[in-house]
């Protein structure tokens, strides 16, 4: 049966799953609905931009169709990137990127660099400025500095990540958070990105947490080939506390593509996408099956306009303290071989400041073992 889902605003459920209200129908280009309100909703104007390629290029393009938020500055280590960037946007440039946080006028960064990204984090704070991250240079370290800056400052953190705009990923997290009975027991996620394995992955994980909540308990990765700077494919395991399990496959690819299938008590449902089209597939055990055919707007303009419409929500200051805990687990794994656990943000050792109000998170230090008599 052929059928169209009601277009839908995501936010954050109690349960770890999104949440929705209902919008306009799929005929309705997704985000037009929202579009002139997102326009002035953020309430950061000036972006200072650390880092610079064409990834970074149309973002900024698209932040500036779709919210208040302009380049004011950039910076890059990179002196050819800071050429291509001076003649893009004639805008003040700097080759050392502290520098630049510090000087520059602006209420909120835009980090796209993997050059001391924890630093640019705690400098932002400082500034009392809003946090965007580029999912796709995020590591654990950086996503745990990022929340910890903004339970500190209390100011807007959010994690970039276009990929996770394609048509049929927010109908099918919908699925997921709005019927306990669809709580999947099982999700697993083939992806081909074309930036790399290691991103691909960041991208499926994040994924992962949003299917399956902040449940993560331990985590297994297996690699094959290698083109000289990282596997060609990659394999990982993830086990969750109420018995689900969650596989991840990725590998880098000109042809992006995503598969993403899972299996709950309720039923199951079945997304593919590629080259800009998406079909969903849900097959209840009670009722017809449906399928639903999409096609994607921009992906940088869709992600522009959640970031608009997520503003004060802390959607991403609640996932990044998961997400890093999920990534440690698998750089553990990866560097031992060995299942590894998942700890709990919420369980690992802190450090509190009283008197000077600062509040960050330690870095791990391994594990501690009892041995009793």
């Amino acid at each position: 049966m052929q059928t169209q889902f009601p277009y839908v605003n995501l936010s954050y459920g109690s349960r770890g799953f999104p949440t929705h209200t209902q919008g306009e129908s799929l005929s309705t280009p997704p985000g037009a609905h929202t579009y002139a309100a997102c326009m002035n909703q953020t309430g950061i104007k000036q972006l200072a931009v650390c880092g610079w390629d064409e990834y970074t290029a149309a973002l900024v393009d698209a932040l500036a169709e779709r919210t208040d938020l302009r380049p004011v500055a950039i910076g890059d280590d990179r002196p050819a990137s800071l050429v291509r960037a001076r003649a893009a946007t004639g805008l003040p440039c700097y080759q050392h990127l502290r520098e630049m946080l510090r000087a520059a006028d602006y209420d909120a960064v835009l980090i796209g660099t993997t050059v001391d990204r924890e630093s640019l984090v705690e400098l932002t704070a400082m500034k009392g400025a809003a946090l965007l991250i580029r999912g796709d240079v995020a590591n654990a370290d950086t996503l745990s500095a990022a929340a910890a800056a903004t339970i500190k400052t209390g100011n807007e953190l959010h994690l970039v990540r276009p990929e996770l705009q394609r048509s049929g990923i927010d109908l099918l997290m919908n699925l997921v958070g709005g019927n306990p009975a669809w709580t999947p027991t099982l999700v697993a996620i083939e992806l081909t990105a074309a930036n790399g394995t290691r991103a691909a992955l960041q991208s499926a994980a994040a994924l992962a947490l949003r299917l399956q909540g902040a449940t993560a308990t331990q985590a297994f990765i297996s690699e094959a080939g290698y083109n000289g700077h990282e596997a060609l494919l990659a394999s990982v395991q993830i086990r969750h506390g109420d018995r689900a399990l969650t596989t991840l496959l990725v590998r880098p690819g000109s042809d992006e593509a995503c598969r993403v299938t899972i299996e709950t008590p309720a039923g199951m449902a079945e997304l593919v996408a590629r080259d800009g089209n998406a079909a969903l597939d849900i097959f209840p055990l009670e009722g017809d099956h449906t399928h639903t055919e999409f096609t994607d707007e921009d992906l940088m303009l869709a992600e522009s306009t959640r970031i608009a419409n997520a503003t004060g929500t802390r959607i991403d200051e609640v996932f990044a303290p998961h997400e890093a805990a999920l990534l440690r687990a698998i750089e553990s794994s990866l560097a031992t071989g060995f299942v590894a656990p998942v700890q709990d943000p919420g369980t690992r050792g802190s450090l509190r400041i009283l008197e000077g109000g600062d509040h960050t998170t330690s870095r791990r230090r391994g594990h501690l073992h009892l041995i009793d008599g």
